[in-house]
């Protein structure tokens, strides 16, 4: 009881030295380097902020940018030393360079600039430097670097590690690039291995380059973007970083062939997002849980040895990816059990008539999301059904429902889906073809529990978050029809349907947000 109030009492200073905190920055005081001294009428008045201890003032300013932190310093003897505890501290080139730095940009489609007219990029990384020699005997639990290192000399590099590693810094995000562009600074693990406490890694804008013979313990999460990866650089990471449960890799130039595969890897999550010239990519990792692909190029993808493998999510912009994601996929990973696919919906539809039954035969959660292209015939979708006998979550949307066909007959046979628990179909319009696909699922599941069909669309952003998009509800005309089509098809007694007509926008997760006026909830 005790332990709950001292939680309590902490959580109520703590938002009332934030919306202190914020009364300021919005008033201008820490923005300016202001502080004006409250008027005598109000000097009987109670200071909460000076009440506080340190900590959370240090954390109140952990939220605000660099710049307008470190003003705090003018604000009191008290305050003239916290902001170098800070522990999350972010910097670009406009907080290092301060008054050179130019803030009008390049035209869009300049040719030709001269980089020193811009930024001192000499300047940019001892100042980097020297500010963060004002936090020794501190800690940092994350470092954001956004600046320019186009002609950083590998002394110079080494000096910022270093002292990013006398920090503890456990978190750390460095873009080698601004506005400008990408830098031609190489980097590799070594250069990380003077920071020991090292946990998570954002790196981008520069070229990532292989090394050997350098053992990191520490380092858990790997997040590579735009950067130019050359051979084995990759191959580098997974020899070196021995204890590497994640890693990200998006918008870059790789190899034509990557290797996934080491004798210790404890690799746990793997992303490869629209990178260009990979051509082929090699699975050997026993540890592997989940796998996430998007790409507008044919990849051959090779799984020699992923016993653990349970969860896939692809996103494909070539109808020849589509087949083996429809056939091959099952043969390859006979244990997969989640499977998230994103695909044009005419490509789907060609691909799904050579499938075989009981293809996927552990298979428990489908989200099919098919976008673009003409309507298509959901009924088809019947025989993808049969493949998962075990399905027992099925996440359809319907994003390629623009413009409304024709009628599609009904057709009189249903086979029975034993398992099937969920359903939800999103980007329902109300077409002769969706709503006699929802009649179907109703009329097979026997064991089903809940559907929602929902009018807004449904977006993948990846890393198994959806993202939703308002769209122009039903009339009533059609809210009436689709109740009344749907109402009693159920054969299972505990089915519960919803008729959702709108969705709150930007929703990232799984639950769709909804109240009792938005909705028709019927059994």
């Amino acid at each position: 009881m005790i332990c709950c109030k001292k939680v309590g009492l902490s959580l109520l200073a703590v938002s009332a030295a934030a919306i202190a905190a914020f009364f300021l920055y919005s008033k201008g005081y820490l923005r300016h380097g202001i502080f004006k001294k409250k008027p005598s009428s109000q000097s009987g008045k109670k200071d909460i902020i000076s009440k506080l201890p340190d900590d959370i003032l240090v954390s109140i300013i952990s939220h605000l940018p660099a710049k307008c932190g470190i003003k705090t310093s003018v604000l009191s003897n008290r305050w003239w030393n916290l902001y170098r505890y800070m522990s999350t501290v972010k910097l670009d080139c406009r907080d290092l360079l301060g008054s050179r730095y130019d803030r009008h940009r390049p035209p869009k489609f300049t040719v030709y600039f001269d980089e020193d007219k811009f930024h001192d990029t000499n300047l940019v990384i001892v100042s980097a430097i020297r500010f963060l020699r004002l936090r020794f005997g501190s800690t940092i639990r994350y470092f954001r670097l956004s600046c320019c290192f186009y002609k950083v000399t590998p002394d110079q590099l080494k000096e910022f590690f270093c002292t990013l590693g006398s920090l503890r810094v456990e978190k750390l995000a460095l873009s080698c690039g601004c506005y400008l562009r990408a830098s031609v600074v190489e980097l590799s693990v070594y250069n990380l291995s003077q920071i020991t406490s090292l946990q998570y890694l954002k790196l981008s804008l520069c070229t990532l380059v292989p090394i050997s013979n350098t053992q990191y313990s520490s380092l858990q999460i790997i997040w590579l973007s735009h950067l130019k990866i050359k051979d084995g650089a990759i191959e580098s990471i997974f020899s070196n970083c021995l204890v590497l449960r994640s890693l990200r890799i998006g918008n870059c130039k790789c190899p034509s062939k990557l290797c996934f595969k080491g004798p210790n890897l404890q690799l746990k999550s793997l992303c490869i997002n629209d990178c260009k010239g990979v051509n082929s990519i090699e699975f050997d990792v026993s540890n592997l849980v989940l796998f996430e692909f998007s790409g507008r190029e044919m990849v051959d993808f090779i799984f020699e040895h992923v016993p653990q493998l349970q969860s896939i999510s692809f996103y494909t912009f070539k109808e020849n990816n589509v087949p083996y994601a429809c056939s091959r996929l099952a043969k390859d990973l006979p244990r997969l059990k989640s499977l998230t696919f994103v695909a044009r919906g005419n490509h789907f539809q060609r691909s799904v008539k050579s499938m075989g039954i009981n293809m996927f035969n552990d298979l428990r959660r489908l989200d099919l999301s098919l976008y673009t292209g003409p309507q298509i015939d959901l009924l088809l979708l019947t025989s993808f059904l049969r493949s998962c006998p075990l399905l027992q979550e099925f996440h359809l949307n319907t994003n390629f429902v623009d413009i409304i066909g024709p009628e599609v007959k009904k057709r009189e046979v249903v086979i029975i889906h034993s398992e099937l628990k969920k359903m939800e179909i999103s980007g329902f319009v109300g077409t002769e073809n969706e709503i006699e696909f929802a009649a179907y699922i109703l009329k097979s599941a026997m064991c089903l529990e809940k559907m929602v069909v929902s009018r807004c669309l449904k977006k993948y952003t990846g890393s198994a978050r959806w993202r939703s998009r308002f769209e122009t509800p039903w009339s009533e005309e059609m809210r009436r029809t689709i109740h009344a089509r749907l109402q009693g098809k159920a054969i299972s007694e505990a089915a519960l349907v919803v008729i959702q007509y709108h969705t709150t926008a930007h929703i990232e997760d799984d639950n769709w947000g909804r109240t009792e006026d938005d909705c028709k909830i019927f059994a």
